[in-house]
């Protein structure tokens, strides 16, 4: 970004088009686990109240769809169980037409955590999250960094994502993380922000831990917006999950589990690197914030980073480039 004589903002390029501002919102939200039907239904209520609200980008939990749940019996078989596939769903699939249909009512932009089954591959499943806009569905994102047991069967459940992609919207482009990959993995964020993302959003199924655990997603979700000039959106689940498995469609060997809700919107607020725009809290609920993208301009102005990599310090990535590949593949050899 650069100034005219007369001291006016002149915007890159890049954010040319776009909104500059965006009321944002983050439902903490409480799944029916295995009832995709109550799910919708419960969403179709809180995407009317986020739109009273003036809502332009609505964000659902991790698995909102379906509930995350511990599964014995993909532990026992080493995949998914049948009723992982039968909540499945391809996109487009009935779930995310439903939700497109809802966000084309309200104009709106909605990012849904749920179970996608690969259309050329039915027996791959993912942990993903949908992007709708008002003009329909945009694309889907596939958690990558996937947790592994004795704490979370997700890991024999799904298949790990292989992309790292940016959606546009008219906000500007938005990226998404999964839960582990926000909170432990920064390296998703950074590449997202180097693509362009403006807004980083977080599907999460944070668990409960008391103070000190609300206080990390905090740290972790301001710093993530500091680091990368960007604004975050981590919507959690909230509460008490627990199944009845003398139920027909329940999961076997479900854990009770209890996640810590206070959803979180943060980014910078120049001139503070880092900032808590909202927060959710214990139970379920909206949380919104006004976004201003003037902020992340100014930020460009006086630490053009994006652009700093791209020209003087291009060496640095591609010395990052270079030592992620030892890692992987080992020294080259001599």
């Amino acid at each position: 970004m650069t100034k005219t004589g007369d001291n006016t903002t002149v915007i890159p390029e890049r954010y040319c088009g776009y909104e500059t501002r965006l009321r944002a919102g983050a439902v903490d939200f409480t799944p029916v686990p295995a009832d995709v039907a109550a799910n919708l239904q419960k969403m179709t209520g809180w995407i009317a109240e986020a739109a009273d609200a003036g809502v332009g980008l609505l964000v659902f939990p991790e698995e909102a769809l379906t509930g995350a749940i511990h599964c014995d019996d993909c532990k026992r078989i080493g995949g998914p169980c049948r009723l992982h596939r039968r909540l499945a769903e391809t996109v487009p699939g009935p779930s995310t037409e439903t939700l497109a249909r809802l966000a084309a009512e309200h104009d709106m932009y909605l990012v849904v955590g749920m179970i996608e089954q690969d259309f050329h591959d039915p027996d791959s499943l993912y942990n993903a999250a949908a992007v709708i806009g008002p003009e329909g569905i945009i694309g889907t994102y596939r958690k990558l960094h996937l947790g592994s047991l004795p704490f979370v069967t997700e890991g024999v459940t799904f298949r790990p994502g292989t992309s790292l992609d940016v959606f546009e919207t008219r906000y500007g482009p938005i990226g998404v993380q999964i839960c582990y990959d926000f909170w432990l993995n920064p390296e998703g964020s950074r590449l997202l922000a180097l693509q362009g993302a403006r807004i980083i959003v977080n599907p999460t199924a944070a668990f409960a831990g008391g103070p000190d655990k609300v206080e990390s997603m905090r740290r972790v979700a301001a710093t993530r917006g500091q680091e990368n000039f960007v604004f975050t959106i981590s919507a959690n689940q909230v509460g008490g999950i627990d199944t009845d498995e003398s139920q027909e469609d329940s999961f076997a060997g479900a854990l009770p589990a209890n996640y810590a809700g206070h959803s979180l919107i943060c980014g910078p607020d120049f001139p503070d690197f880092s900032h808590i725009y909202a927060e959710g809290s214990d139970t379920e609920g909206l949380v919104v914030a006004n976004l201003d993208f003037e902020t992340l301009h100014r930020w460009d102005d006086v630490c053009p980073w994006r652009q700093w990599r791209a020209t003087h310090q291009s060496g640095t990535s591609e010395l990052f480039a270079t030592e992620f590949a030892k890692l992987v593949h080992g020294p080259p050899a001599r």
